[in-house]
């Protein structure tokens, strides 16, 4: 079942995050971090390369 946007948290950390829409994150359920920044962070360019790199084979030894 899909969670509407409307139920998604709010969080203002970064608005270049990959799960950042219209100010809610959509991959989170919480917000409240202790130490006052998100640790999921990443923005679009970091997911893609790291999406690119692991679907790379990799070498068997």
């Amino acid at each position: 079942m899909r969670t509407s946007i409307d139920d998604c948290p709010v969080c203002n950390y970064h608005n270049d995050c990959f799960a950042n829409r219209e100010g809610k994150c959509i991959a989170l359920t919480d917000t409240y971090f202790k130490r006052g920044y998100c640790p999921f962070y990443k923005n679009e360019n970091k997911l893609n390369a790291e999406r690119k790199s692991d679907t790379k084979p990799k070498l068997k030894r």
